[in-house]
């Protein structure tokens, strides 16, 4: 069988540049929105949890700035992610969540902010918080949430943006 060189190139090219999906995973992060009520329980209770409007990162790579009430979701080559949600800073955090890829697999990850309501004075956010949740519980939590905007991706990254515009309806 005679093969062209112009052709085994192009193959070459479409299977390097382009992942599969069985090569990677789906990550969902959100960052919790408040209702009303919420937000009269966040001026009323000294400590809680709110939602992160900061950057998360993979390892040292900035991927999106979070905003609250919406969505994310990744396609993810496999193997080990370090993500973190740093506090008030441009560079990846010091709290990780580790979470190994599998090809094929789904994961939902939410972020947060805890806050201090020192009554008084007002509501000041003092940390970050990023934690892997069951998809079940994260299509409960945010179902309804739209996607982040585009603008809020960091450009190298974009092509793992997954392009649908609902939450993951994925196990």
């Amino acid at each position: 069988m005679k093969v062209s060189i112009p052709r085994l190139l192009a193959t070459a090219a479409v299977t390097i540049a382009v992942p599969c999906f069985a090569q990677t995973g789906t990550v969902t992060f959100y960052s919790i929105g408040l209702s009303p009520a919420q937000q009269v329980k966040v001026a009323l209770v000294p400590a809680g949890a709110g939602p992160f409007t900061g950057w998360l990162f993979d390892g040292s790579q900035r991927m999106a700035h979070a905003q609250r009430g919406r969505f994310i979701a990744f396609h993810l080559a496999t193997g080990e992610h370090q993500f973190t949600v740093p506090y008030k800073s441009s560079g990846p955090g010091k709290t990780a969540l580790n979470l190994t890829v599998l090809g094929g697999g789904n994961y939902c990850v939410r972020l947060t902010a805890k806050y201090v309501n020192w009554i008084v004075a007002p509501v000041s956010f003092v940390d970050s918080r990023i934690e892997q949740v069951p998809c079940q519980q994260a299509l409960k939590e945010a179902g309804g949430y739209k996607r982040i905007d585009i603008d809020r991706v960091d450009p190298p990254v974009r092509t793992e943006l997954d392009s649908s515009v609902t939450f993951p309806r994925g196990n």
